[in-house]
């Protein structure tokens, strides 16, 4: 069973996420509720929970500043924000898990399944709220989480060269020639990546429009990207892609 502890300050949440944690308890046992980040920080150094479900805007400190007050931390985290602001774009691009009130109870389901497979498989979360900590400061997040078999890799967008759809998830290569096969499905890593300049040359492949050198529109689209490497785009995808470049160099 895992130990949770509830940071929040408004006491109407609190309550109505105590009796929706209920619905789970076979798998949950609340172990400490706390109104502050300070009181939340304390709470976790006697208590030791396994998750926190922290609330983003609190007076006196943030759900942030919670975090940045457990450096040790090795405990997974649930944020709650009544708000779907900038913050929940950084959230997704690091993997974070969120509810947004008022909590769905299947929402809060799918939340605690996602933890409780990660608890009990022993996976590395640590890199995620590295991620966090750099996207939350930019507008536009420049952190990618992915996952792999045992933990979260934080890859910098703009060295990413291209994602790839493979039978068992997504092909990632980066510009110094690593890869990394993550376990994401591949459409929800495009949903991110199309916002950042990023274009599909066929229905399987999305490439980094930043790391396209040249492209030979005869007879057919040969892009050269910047690490010298040819790849073949036919048809739509090469009008979309020449318009798209079009448009950036405006």
């Amino acid at each position: 069973m895992l130990k949770a502890l509830i940071v929040d300050d408004e006491i109407a949440s609190l309550r109505t996420l105590e009796l929706l944690l209920g619905h789970f308890e076979q798998h949950i046992e609340i172990i400490g509720v706390a109104y502050s980040a300070s009181e939340g920080i304390d709470k976790v150094t006697k208590y030791d929970p396994d998750i926190v479900f922290l609330d983003i805007e609190m007076p006196g400190g943030s759900g942030f500043d919670f975090l940045e007050g457990c450096p040790h931390r090795n405990f997974d985290v649930i944020f709650i924000t009544a708000y779907n602001n900038y913050a929940i774009k950084a959230f997704k691009y690091s993997a974070i898990d969120f509810l947004l009130k008022p909590i769905e109870v299947d929402e809060l389901h799918e939340a605690l399944e996602k933890v409780i497979r990660r608890r009990y498989s022993n996976f590395d979360g640590r890199n995620k709220y590295f991620a966090l900590f750099e996207n939350i400061k930019e507008i536009i997040p420049q952190k990618l989480v992915v996952s792999t078999n045992d933990k979260y890799e934080c890859l910098d967008v703009g060295e990413i060269v291209f994602v790839e759809s493979v039978p068992n998830g997504t092909q990632i290569k980066l510009v110094n020639g690593s890869q990394f096969l993550a376990n994401n499905p591949f459409g929800d890593i495009c949903t991110l990546l199309e916002e950042r300049n990023f274009s599909f040359i066929n229905p399987n492949c999305l490439i980094n429009l930043g790391m396209i050198r040249k492209i030979s529109n005869k007879p057919e689209g040969n892009i050269e990207l910047k690490n010298h490497e040819l790849i073949t785009v036919r048809g739509e995808y090469l009008e979309r892609l020449n318009h798209q470049l079009e448009n950036i160099s405006k």
